[in-house]
This record gives C-alpha cells, sequence and structure tokens, in this order.
C-alpha cells in the first residue's frame, strides 16, 4: 500500500496539508508570520479578514507577503 503526503508549497518549501486547512491554522503552525497581512493563494490574493474562512486546497502553492509599513 503506498501512502500519500499530502503537501502544500509556502514559500518554496514543503509543508503538510490536512483536510478543512485554512489559512489562518497554517499560519499558527508557522514562524515569524506576526506581520503577514496578506496571502497569494495559488495566485489569488486574500487579506487577512479572509484567513478564518478561506480553505486551502492540497497541493496550493502559498506566498506569505508581510505587511510593508511607509511614510
Amino acid at each position: 500500500m503506498v501512502s500519500h503526503n499530502l503537501l502544500i508549497e509556502v514559500d518554496e518549501k514543503q509543508v503538510q496539508w490536512s483536510e478543512n486547512m485554512t489559512i489562518a491554522s497554517l499560519l499558527k503552525t508557522l514562524d515569524n508570520v506576526d506581520s503577514c497581512a496578506v496571502v497569494r493563494l495559488n495566485g489569488r490574493l486574500v487579506s487577512s479578514p479572509k484567513f478564518t474562512e478561506t480553505l486551502i486546497p492540497d497541493n496550493s502553492k502559498i506566498q506569505l507577503l508581510p505587511l510593508v509599513a511607509g511614510g
């Protein structure tokens, strides 16, 4: 029997995926993401108010986009 590892790619690193994973639950497992206000999920931008409701499909590509402050 072959076991399949369910993975997603986060900033070019392989991360374990699980069913019903949201952006919010993913971020809880990662370090140094406090300033992450926007995520690119499979090319689509998702802002922090939507993190808890946005499901991550298996084999997704995610880029964490840190909040940039300027003046």
